[in-house]
């Protein structure tokens, strides 16, 4: 089948591919937020709203990803976020605003991760800082990852913006790929580009790209040494709570559940997009980058709100149990009448129950 056949085909299964990923990341993680605020053990205490926080992001950014259906294009040194402002469902205005958004949604996940392995150790170590996760300080806590997002979004739209010959990079390789169906002026994109050639194709090297950089990577190293100081803390503090006989089974186990849920949250973003980016800025340093790259990371970034908060759900006991019942129907019967109990036996639920002794 000719090449040019084979586009329009790919095109469309990579719409439905986004398509789906976001039906799914609204749905379960909309399905989360109902669980942490009817199911959750009253001991889980300000940290349920932190689990809001972030499932509340990851259902507007799977929104918002849909709505705009941005594109990643790498190719030799650039490594750029486009996104066609006639096929977005907002005004340009606001159409070129999301697709700033979305790179600060990247600084913006890594850095609430660093925050959640935070409380979580202050949580099962019981260190007097956990205090300041109450009341409004919780606020506080909650403006690093926005500010985070914010240097992003500002290296995204300043220090990462188009230029005179990165321009005609794209007019060159990019629209042809979409078969000169799209219009550049309709074309807004920004990110990193190391290498370009002027008009007269003089090769020089794009300095400012690194600088942002070196100033959006030093963010990342941040918050990776914060989530692996405080993960192996958190984990020695929490092999401690385990020897500690007057701390009660259920507050283990609701500690321990959290920790590895934490734990596998942290790896499924690492998986599906630290480590393709990563991959695809040592490809742009040596200017090897090819468009696959830009495609493989496409997909596995609309994948990560879908796959984010199923760890919390079958993991945390309270969620597990409550999604069980929901898909086997499960009701309480009454021995005596052969139907469902009353309201006293209704309270005597599993999931009360659970709620109960966790609390």
């Amino acid at each position: 089948m000719p090449t040019q056949e084979l586009i329009p085909v790919t095109e469309k299964v990579k719409i439905w591919f986004l398509d789906v990923s976001a039906f799914f990341a609204i749905s379960i993680n909309f399905a989360l937020i109902i669980l942490i605020l009817t199911k959750s053990p009253q001991s889980l205490g300000t940290y349920k709203y932190l689990m809001i926080y972030i499932a509340l992001f990851e259902l507007t950014y799977a929104a918002l990803y849909v709505a705009e259906k941005p594109e990643i294009f790498t190719k030799d040194s650039a490594f750029l976020i486009l996104t066609n402002t006639k096929d977005s469902v907002f005004p340009k205005t606001i159409s070129i605003f999301v697709d700033v958004l979305f790179i600060g949604f990247y600084g913006l996940t890594i850095s609430l991760l660093a925050i959640h392995f935070i409380y979580r150790y202050l949580a099962i170590s019981s260190n007097d800082w956990l205090d300041t996760f109450q009341d409004w300080k919780l606020i506080l806590w909650l403006l690093f990852p926005i500010a985070n997002g914010g240097v992003w979004c500002f290296a995204a739209a300043v220090i990462f913006a188009g230029k005179e010959d990165s321009d005609r990079f794209l007019r060159e390789f990019y629209l042809p790929l979409v078969q000169n169906k799209t219009s550049f002026e309709d074309v807004y994109y920004g990110g990193p580009f190391y290498y370009l050639n002027d008009a007269h194709g003089n090769s020089y090297i794009n300095w400012i790209s690194f600088q942002g950089t070196l100033v959006v990577l030093s963010l990342i190293i941040i918050s990776f040494i914060t989530m692996i100081y405080f993960g192996v803390k958190g984990y020695n503090s929490m092999k401690d709570l385990m020897r500690h006989a007057s701390i009660s089974d259920k507050a283990k186990s609701l500690q321990s559940q959290l920790f590895k849920a934490l734990v596998l949250q942290t790896i499924i973003p690492v998986f599906l997009m630290h480590i393709p980016a990563t991959a695809i800025y040592v490809t742009i340093f040596f200017n090897v980058s090819s468009e696959i790259f830009g495609e493989i990371l496409n997909l596995s970034i609309a994948l990560y709100p879908a796959l984010n908060p199923l760890p919390t759900i079958f993991i945390v006991s309270s969620y597990k149990q409550a999604v069980i019942d929901l898909l086997c129907c499960k009701k309480k019967i009454d021995p005596h009448s052969g139907t469902q109990g009353n309201s006293q036996l209704m309270t005597q639920h599993p999931l009360n129950t659970i709620s109960h002794t966790l609390s």
